[in-house]
């Protein structure tokens, strides 16, 4: 064992799984990345990235001979909208000394509030809502891209998408990001329809920054697409502010690249997270830590 107690925060998403090691007093020693650690990809995958996660953090913080069995380990999942699932999570064997885990929304509205009550919307390959109140938490969304993660990068991916079949099939005109998506499928459309039957979120999300480059120089329907996905996250945030939430911070990553595109009545009531779910997956560590500790 080590001389102290190690902390290490997981943020698993949709597109990679990231991991930052501290020591007893806070202090990041080292962080590291791996794929997708979406639970709905299977908890074996899930499991299998966040420890690659995690041994990088270890090798970049030089501490490559310390056991995962030694870390105190807090996380934040996507992919697991229902209660059931997060106590399955919790029964799954895991390699760390002591394992936390929640959904990504929790620790990223932790982290957001410094651990305080508050409300975040994570805008990132998925979308979901939560306010944290007196300890208890209220969910809005989150429920998967198959019925729903509306104003995400993988539900605006997968507009365009469809999009751009459509004008390969004439039913609507061409635009410059629709023959773009085309050409990474030769252009194509049997080959999109194969792609398709095997992509996951994370793959639509992909090709959000093209979407974005071509609003940027003009496409009107890239511009379109933006919008509706800046129209869906206000719906969402307004949901949060219905709830009893007094503000709302976005986070995630598409939480920059989104704002440009959101409504006008909206703004005024996002403010700026404090930390990041990777500081609210190690509050989660710690929080675990103590109280297996206290008598």
């Amino acid at each position: 064992m080590t001389a102290e107690p190690l902390f290490l925060g997981i943020d698993g998403g949709g597109s990679k799984c990231r991991a930052r090691l501290c020591d007893g007093a806070g202090r990041a020693l080292g962080e590291g990345e791996a794929g997708a650690a979406n639970v709905a990809l299977g908890l074996d995958i899930t499991f299998g990235e966040i420890r690659k996660a995690a041994e990088r953090a270890l090798e970049d913080a030089g501490l490559s001979d310390v056991p995962l069995s030694d870390l105190h380990a807090g996380a934040g999942l996507a992919g697991m909208p229902l209660r059931r699932e997060r106590e399955e999570l919790r029964r799954h064997p895991h390699p760390f000394a002591s394992f936390e885990v929640d959904t990504d929304a929790y620790t990223a509205c932790l982290g957001a509030h410094g651990g305080a009550d508050g409300a975040i919307l994570i805008v990132g390959t998925g979308t979901c809502g939560v306010i944290i109140a007196d300890a208890e938490a209220t969910y809005v969304g989150g429920w998967g891209l198959v019925i729903g993660d509306e104003g995400s990068g993988a539900y605006l991916g997968r507009a365009a998408v469809r999009r751009a079949l459509r004008e390969h099939d004439g039913i609507l005109p061409r635009s410059r990001i629709g023959d773009a998506i085309m050409g990474e499928f030769e252009s194509r459309a049997e080959q999109l329809v194969t792609w398709a039957a095997t992509a996951r979120p994370g793959d639509y999300g992909k090709f959000v920054p093209d979407i974005i480059d071509h609003a940027q120089a003009g496409d009107a329907v890239a511009r379109g697409l933006l919008h509706e996905t800046g129209e869906d996250v206000c719906l969402l945030v307004e949901a949060l502010l219905a709830k009893g939430a007094p503000d709302v911070a976005l986070v995630g990553g598409l939480a920059g690249p989104i704002r440009p595109w959101l409504p006008e009545r909206i703004r005024p009531l996002l403010v700026e997270p404090k930390g990041d779910p990777l500081d609210g997956a190690l509050m989660l560590a710690r929080r675990r830590f103590h109280g297996a500790e206290a008598p």
